[in-house]
């Protein structure tokens, strides 16, 4: 059994070389969080982060790291960034954040924004920042990107690749899933996604659906909806199985079987060198 003291110093240990080996040497308020999150079951994980914090700071210096937990410490570590920063590249991100709207996480990010404002303000920069390294990490958020025509930790799975290569070659239009959160009813509407998307399956095939105005699928649709977008979608599918097919792909059609008239759900598709056994639907 640790002490409340051991926990910590342990704890901070972990944090440390979480900072050495994956964060640049830089310990910020996030990675603390993280590390003690992943920790969570563990007799260090239930240290006190105030003791953590501070025994961190104790440390620091001697392992090499730098500590960048307060507003205060935050802001200047983006000053010094700012500083080694065209003044182009700096109004192009200010524009980038004006653009994103209220729903852009950087747009909220009040130390952020002031730093930026006096970065592009007429004041002359501190000497504090003449010799300042700044450090090599982001120390803001970034908004989620965008998926083109399937979700962005799946763009270099190699059948997502050539299944993209395949869609637009055929000139079929891929849908873009915002990262952004976007409002319901902007979601659902003309703006939302519209056309092929892909998702990962099993070992190389691929599940691809069909967007109509931010749905990719019938539920919670109204009749009048339905009968519009079901015959859409089932032309829609029906040509994206023949770029597959054309490329030497098999593709499987999953339909509904709760339906009246057909009404396909999505298509499984796979390369010629991984042909499977059709899902169950």
């Amino acid at each position: 059994m640790l002490t409340p003291l051991e926990r910590a110093d342990e704890m901070a240990r972990l944090v440390i070389a979480a900072a050495q080996q994956d964060n640049a040497c830089v310990v910020t308020g996030g990675l603390v969080d993280t590390v003690m999150k992943l920790h969570a079951d563990t007799e260090a994980g239930k240290a006190n982060p105030v003791t953590v914090r501070r025994l961190i700071r104790a440390g620091a210096g001697a392992e090499g790291v730098r500590v960048v937990l307060t507003d205060d410490e935050r802001y200047w570590a983006i000053r010094e960034q700012l500083h080694h920063m065209g003044g182009d590249e700096v109004h192009a991100l200010r524009d980038s954040i004006s653009d994103g709207g209220e729903l852009d996480p950087r747009g909220n990010d009040r130390v952020l924004v002031e730093a930026i404002s006096v970065r592009l303000s007429r004041r002359l920069p501190p000497h504090r920042l003449s010799g300042a390294e700044p450090v090599s990490i982001r120390l803001w958020d970034e908004p989620e990107p965008d998926g083109v025509g399937s979700l962005p930790e799946y763009a270099g799975h190699p059948s997502v690749v050539a299944a993209l290569e395949i869609l637009r070659a055929a000139r079929v239009p891929v849908a873009t899933v915002p990262g952004r959160k976007m409002l319901y009813r902007d979601w659902h509407s003309p703006q939302g996604p519209q056309g092929a998307f892909l998702w990962t399956y099993t070992g190389w095939t691929l599940e691809v659906t069909w967007f109509i105005d931010g749905a990719q699928d019938e539920r919670g649709m109204r009749s009048r909806d339905v009968r519009r977008v079901r015959g859409a979608r089932n032309q829609a599918l029906d040509d994206v199985a023949a770029a597959f097919r054309a490329a030497g792909w098999t593709a499987w059609r999953v339909m509904s079987r709760k339906t009246a008239t057909r009404c396909d759900l999505r298509l499984d598709v796979a390369p010629p060198a991984a042909v499977e056994s059709p899902a169950v639907s």
